[in-house]
């Protein structure tokens, strides 16, 4: 038993999934069991991307599958689905082994982006080797980071693509500078930082990723090596030696197992998902032991999940690294799932992505470079800045994003949160019944809000606000009173940031 309060277990649900839903946080309370809770996500039955994207298309009767199929068929899984920390977990995933939708050679192709999508919901929980193995063969990758069909100097008499040997290291695993195991940056004796890879690594790199070809030129089996064009002559990358006369499949495995067992992996790795669920800031403490859980279990991310979202700071109170802000996209998945929104006229999939390319400044895979919609690192300007603190998401959000997700929301709870019968199938409709309901009694109704956006308390400057708004409408119109209520809760800079 954990002897978890009602904020802590809306806290932990908040890390774990895409929004939570009513009667969620009532539920963990009565097991009181968050490693429980997160074993049963685990082997929990999930619909996968390729098959809900073709019921989007079916749904709508069209021949041509579209990336806004794509995209709304992520939000059926991310507001529907019930393996949800699957979910989250690949969508944290997505920013980090980063392809995109924008990279012209990919535009046309949305079902295989939603198959590859589905390599990192099928392997979410599996060891990081195994995973890396699944993403490196993918031919989505092998175009977007341009290794499939590299050849060796011997064919062409150049150098092979430097793309993907360079952004496996620096992105996926081990990162551009020596980390300490505490995810702290590693100091020489002239306190500078050292470097992981030199030029020479990332050439020798490159060399092991050739002789890889498309699979009777599909875009959606895993590619299939071809020893006559891989270069089979020796290299060294990381101070390993890989012999000569050895196969692009043994060389695969040999460079993943290098990859992910080299010390700076753990560290980079464990930071990176921290800051997808729980702060932007993680303590050096917190770093070292999700990443000595890394180390341990060689990459297991079903353990490494688990010390991210189980560790004590998860539900540490009034501290400065124990904050994020919430990302555009998820924020709404919050919001939709909280109101239980379902599409309207019977219809069974999301109709519309909500304008998802001008509104969220994000989408699932569909970041404007393999660097992510923003950097894991970013320092604003401001007091955060000038503490040194990292608020990643902000380098997304602005006045202009900010307005057109608000009015998206404005929408929701006004337009259509009261239309109860004369809905239509291209909107999506929250129910908002037990809110009207208690709207007669401030304190019933106050409670709801709380519970559902603020982890059962009602901050104390927000308080006088939410009365100011019941308080305006009068006795006989009070239900109206819950719109605005509900959306100014969502505005709210105490949602906004995850504390």
């Amino acid at each position: 038993m954990d002897g978890l309060s009602y904020k802590q277990a809306s806290k932990f649900l908040d890390a774990a999934t895409m929004g939570i839903k009513k009667g969620d946080v009532e539920a963990l309370l009565v097991n009181d069991d968050r490693n429980g809770w997160i074993d049963q996500q685990i082997n929990l039955s999930y619909t996968n991307h390729v098959s809900q994207t073709l019921v989007q298309q079916q749904q709508r009767g069209q021949t041509t599958l579209t990336q806004e199929m794509r995209v709304c068929a992520w939000f059926d899984l991310a507001l529907q689905d019930e393996a949800q920390l699957r979910q989250r977990v690949a969508f944290a995933l997505s920013q980090i082994l980063v392809v995109g939708d924008r990279d012209a050679q990919l535009a046309p192709y949305p079902l295989e982006l939603a198959n590859y999508y589905d390599i990192l919901t099928t392997y979410a929980f599996s060891d990081y080797k195994t995973l890396l193995y699944h993403v490196t063969r993918s031919p989505i990758m092998g175009h977007y980071l341009t290794m499939v069909g590299n050849l060796p100097k011997s064919q062409t008499g150049v150098n092979p693509d430097q793309n993907y040997a360079r952004e496996i290291m620096q992105l996926f695993t081990i990162g551009l500078n020596k980390l300490n195991p505490n995810g702290t940056i590693y100091l020489d004796q002239q306190g500078n930082p050292e470097a992981n890879y030199d030029d020479a690594d990332v050439e020798d790199m490159a060399r092991i990723f050739t002789g890889w070809f498309m699979s009777n030129s599909s875009m959606n089996a895993p590619m299939e090596a071809n020893d006559v064009y891989h270069d089979m002559e020796s290299k060294e990358v990381l101070g390993e030696s890989f012999p000569a006369g050895v196969g692009a499949e043994q060389e695969l495995d040999h460079v993943l197992d290098v990859l992910v067992k080299h010390p700076n992996t753990a560290p980079n790795i464990s930071t990176l998902l921290i800051k997808r669920f729980v702060t932007s800031n993680p303590t050096p403490a917190y770093v070292g032991r999700v990443s000595s859980v890394f180390k341990q279990t060689d990459g297991d991310l079903a353990a490494v999940i688990k010390a991210v979202l189980l560790d004590d700071e998860v539900n540490a109170e009034g501290s400065l690294f124990r904050a994020k802000l919430r990302e555009p996209i998820l924020a709404m998945t919050y919001l939709y799932r909280a109101l239980d929104s379902k599409p309207g006229a019977g219809a069974t999939i999301t109709p519309n992505a909500m304008l998802y390319q001008d509104t969220f400044g994000q989408y699932p895979l569909g970041s404007p470079s393999v660097f992510n919609f923003y950097s894991p690192d970013y320092l604003p300007m401001g007091g955060l800045g000038e503490q040194g603190l990292t608020a990643p998401e902000l380098e997304i959000i602005d006045w202009n994003q900010t307005v057109k997700m608000s009015n998206i929301a404005w929408k929701l709870v006004t337009d259509n949160g009261y239309k109860t019968s004369s809905n239509s199938s291209g909107e999506l409709y929250p129910d908002v019944s037990d809110f009207v309901s208690a709207s007669g009694d401030y304190s019933q109704l106050i409670n709801l809000i709380a519970n559902r956006f603020f982890g059962g308390e009602v901050p104390t400057d927000l308080a006088p606000r939410f009365e100011g708004l019941w308080n305006a409408k009068s006795d006989n119109n009070k239900p109206y009173s819950v719109s605005a209520m509900l959306y100014f809760a969502f505005i709210s800079p105490n949602f906004m940031v995850q504390e």
